[in-house]
């Protein structure tokens, strides 16, 4: 039974004790029941007298074990489904990208699992990607696929979720991975280094070397330690060329045009890699090669792995996900 408060501070939270006997006074309970809502507000998006009641009955640790054990609710991709928003018709459903808005905040009001919605939440904040930048078709249900892999990995291992982000349809438009090519010499092309970047300096390590506790660490000169170069950025982008949307699922071609749109399906399936596409150079980031002419996925694996097992990813990646 939850039968004692922390020290009363805005971030404080219930602590459960081994007391049963003991009989509560209305004050107690009281200050009981508001830091159970604190504690609530925190953990998913409300504390309603029965949720209260239900932390106050079974103590935080119990509470929590419970809500993470449920299974992942309806879909964010079904809700969209059983709105009729995938439906082919004279409102063009295909061009809008609005209604991925109402599917965040029907997760975020009416989602019955609220602590893995508020985990999804957290890490879209991190493995950040905005519909201004999803520009395909159907960018809603994009969107839907892209939270659906927050929330279906909310508990899981991060080096499942890195990959599944990284494959992901939204974060390959939003960071130009899909569509990324191999080295041309003759047109000067070289593969493009946006997701390269941006996956090392807000997805996994950041730009400095960091501590255990999440403090820099300080080289010789007396400065913080840059955690990757540009050499760095140049060579791992070559990892993450050849990829295309997965169009198996076909196309179709509105009434009263000849343009031919994606099926809906597709937006929720991983890029698929085109071999002839990717670049076959050697790779050095991090200290790990990639050894000329490796399979695209073989690369996409190392490439990861390496990241995964950076030092930096449990301060860095910890950190931000206490913040939120």
């Amino acid at each position: 039974m939850l039968t004692a408060c922390g020290g009363g501070g805005s971030g404080s939270a219930p602590v459960e004790t081994a007391t049963t006997a003991a009989v509560l006074t209305p004050e107690q309970i009281q200050q009981i029941d508001r830091a159970s809502a604190r504690f609530l507000q925190r953990a998913q998006f409300s504390s309603t007298e029965n949720e209260i009641s239900a932390v106050r009955t079974l103590g935080v640790q119990t509470w929590l074990i419970q809500q993470m054990s449920l299974p992942p609710s309806q879909s964010a991709w079904d809700w969209m489904i059983a709105q009729g928003y995938s439906a082919i018709d004279s409102n063009n459903h295909y061009n809008n990208s609005t209604q991925a808005n109402y599917m965040a905040w029907q997760r975020i009001m009416a989602a019955p699992d609220g602590v893995r919605q508020r985990i999804a939440l957290a890490l879209s904040e991190f493995f950040v990607v905005g519909t201004a930048g999803v520009q395909l078709n159907w960018p809603q249900f994009a969107m839907a696929a892209y939270w659906d892999v927050l929330a279906n990995n909310a508990f899981g291992n991060y080096r499942t979720l890195l990959e599944e982000i990284t494959l992901n349809i939204a974060m390959g438009e939003f960071l130009n991975t899909m569509g990324n090519q191999k080295e041309n010499a003759a047109t000067g092309r070289v593969p493009d280094e946006n997701y390269a970047r941006e996956v090392m300096q807000l997805l996994s390590i950041g730009l400095l070397n960091l501590n255990i506790d999440g403090t820099a660490i300080i080289g010789s000169n007396g400065q913080p330690e840059e955690s990757y170069t540009q050499a760095d950025v140049s060579n791992l982008a070559r990892a993450f060329t050849g990829y295309l949307s997965d169009d198996s699922e076909g196309f179709f071609t509105p009434a009263g045009s000849s343009s031919r749109i994606r099926n809906v399906g597709y937006a929720r399936r991983r890029m698929v890699l085109n071999a002839t596409r990717h670049s076959l150079l050697e790779v050095n980031f991090l200290g790990t090669q990639i050894p000329a002419g490796a399979d695209g996925t073989v690369a996409l694996r190392i490439a990861l792995d390496t990241l995964f097992n950076h030092p930096n990813v449990g301060p860095f990646f910890g950190r931000q996900m206490i913040q939120r």
